[in-house]
Order: structure tokens, then sequence, then C-alpha cells
């Protein structure tokens, strides 16, 4: 792995932590409650494979709630 490509997978990580502790500290529980944390890390640039191992879940779950999500 190049260096821009290390680079940007420690800043997609890093947003992606910075996205999940803005959700917990700005948010009620009833928007914590229907917000999905596959999508807050899709959304800041993890790949779905990144997710599924990050929340412990199989890919296909993950990619199955981005999509119904995304509908």
């Amino acid at each position: 792995m190049d260096d821009s490509k290390t680079l940007k997978s420690i800043d997609n990580k890093l947003s992606a932590l910075i996205a999940l502790i803005a959700l917990l500290v700005t948010s009620n529980a009833e928007e914590r409650a229907e917000a999905k944390p596959e999508v807050l890390l899709s959304n800041v640039g993890l790949e779905n494979s990144e997710i599924a191992k990050i929340l412990g879940k199989k890919l296909g779950a993950v990619q199955k709630a981005i999509q119904r999500a995304r509908e």
C-alpha cells in the first residue's frame, strides 16, 4: 500500500470516529435509534468490508442495511 492509500485509509477511519462521536453527543435517544451506523460509516468513505469488520456483521448484512436505508 502506498503512502497516499495509507493516508486515505487513516483519514476515512478518523472521519468515521468523528461521525460516530458527533452522533452520540448531539442527538437524542430517538435520533440515535433511527441512525444506521452502516450508512454513517459508508458516508464517511469506509468500504463495506471495513464496516462489517468494525460492526461485527457479515458483509451481506451491511450491504443490505445500506441498500435499504438509501431506498
